[in-house]
């Protein structure tokens, strides 16, 4: 006798992956792939000084290395975001890395500032990937205030990359030489490359995939930019941003040079910045599920815009009679810093929340603002730079300034 128990069951399909989820693990390594931006930068920071006289280069040549590395970090994300929309996040992350090890190797060679800089331009453009994605694959899972959470968190495991960075760069600069440096970086980068290739999942949902046709990603991006609200939370980002590559781009020629603090040294004063920052980003993931990450986005740029006003003030009046010191001028800048955490994962959650569906573009976008605007702050201290704190401070100011009113001006109080 047949079994006719089953013949009316349906038909099984196959079996559909369970969607990932954002563990500890995972949130970890998509921190550490968000970890290139400031170690191919703070890395290298006390270093800068020993470049420029080894490859017979100015300041504003060697600084250029830091600008082009920003300005290729910003322009690539153009490519990436819509990329990973198209592609999925993974296979993109892993063609980024790949490249990234390799010319990291390319810099460890360079015989001439012009020869660095070049090369720094294409470790931007394969460094950003990672970077653009993993906050993306971060919107793909979470959503608002669990976003915003999931970026403080991610952040805050990240600012050990800066923290440490110019410790362990001065330490290598000491006893191995700079060109050590980059190699260190591309060993970094080809763990990276191995953690992503066994650990790091797709989060791209099928549905949400997109043409990677450029009439189409033009009029993703023209969506973006004629939405208010999102260029109000872009343009508050980019300019906190700008304020923290001013600082970066002018700090080692200020402190090392005007101030004489040690290259080994140098490195505990930037961890400083970079606690004050880690503390801002834990703060952030603590409170933001009690108060909204809005109400804790617009309270937070209020410090860039008292602290700029000031920053403005007290560094035309040390570069002009040298009567106050570096202190007091450090401690404005401090809590500047500090709230780098608050409104860079809020603003970055806020303005990701719309668009699950092209999550990637608008990462890009927001991306490219942040390292286009901050860069032309970056090269712009580079080569006012006149051996006084007043080109920094003023970037500082004007950024921090700027910040402020962005969010007033564009983002809607809700």
């Amino acid at each position: 006798m047949v079994d006719t128990r089953h013949m009316n069951a349906p038909i099984s399909e196959t079996p559909v992956a369970a969607r990932p989820t954002l563990t500890p693990v995972l949130l970890a390594l998509l921190a550490l792939l968000s970890a290139f931006t400031p170690l191919s930068i703070d890395l290298y920071l006390p270093a800068l000084p020993v470049i420029a006289v080894d490859l017979h280069g100015t300041a504003g040549d060697i600084q250029l290395t830091l600008s082009a590395f920003m300005i290729a970090f910003g322009l690539g994300q153009i490519f990436y975001g819509p990329a990973g929309d198209r592609f999925g996040r993974r296979p993109v992350i892993l063609g980024g890395l790949s490249v990234y090890v390799v010319v990291s190797i390319g810099c460890a060679f360079a015989d001439e500032a012009m020869h660095l800089v070049v090369l720094r331009l294409f470790q931007g453009l394969a460094a950003c990937g990672s970077v653009v994605l993993a906050r993306t694959m971060v919107r793909d899972l979470a959503e608002r205030e669990q976003a915003a959470r999931a970026m403080s968190l991610m952040m805050a495991c990240s600012s050990i990359a800066p923290m440490l960075a110019p410790l362990l760069g001065g330490q290598i600069l000491w006893y191995v030489g700079w060109r050590a440096i980059f190699w260190t970086l591309s060993g970094i980068g080809f763990v990276a490359l191995l953690l992503a290739y066994f650990r790091l999942p797709e989060t791209l949902r099928p549905e949400y995939r997109q043409p990677l046709v450029l009439s189409q990603v033009l009029k993703r991006f023209g969506e973006l930019v004629h939405h208010k609200a999102f260029m109000g939370y872009a343009f508050t980002t980019s300019f906190m941003f700008s304020a923290l590559l001013s600082f970066l781009s002018g700090s080692p020629f200020v402190f090392i040079e005007k101030y004489g603090i040690p290259p080994r040294s140098f490195g505990l004063i930037f961890g400083g910045m970079v606690v004050f920052m880690t503390i801002g980003s834990l703060f952030n993931a603590r409170f933001v599920r009690v108060f909204g990450s809005s109400r804790i986005l617009r309270w937070a740029t209020v410090v860039p815009g008292v602290c700029g006003v000031c920053a403005l003030i007290l560094g035309q009046i040390e570069a002009r009679y040298g009567t106050i010191g570096m202190w007091p001028i450090v401690a404005c800048f401090a809590p500047q810093i500090a709230t780098i955490g608050l409104i860079a994962s809020n603003s970055m959650a806020l303005a990701l929340q719309r668009y699950p569906h092209m999550a990637g573009t608008a990462s890009s976008l927001m991306g490219v603002m942040q390292f286009g605007i901050g860069s032309l702050f970056g090269a712009a201290v580079g080569q006012t730079y006149d051996g006084t704190i007043g080109p920094m401070s003023v970037a500082m100011g004007v950024a921090g300034i700027l910040c402020f009113v962005s969010n007033r001006l564009l983002v809607p109080r809700l």
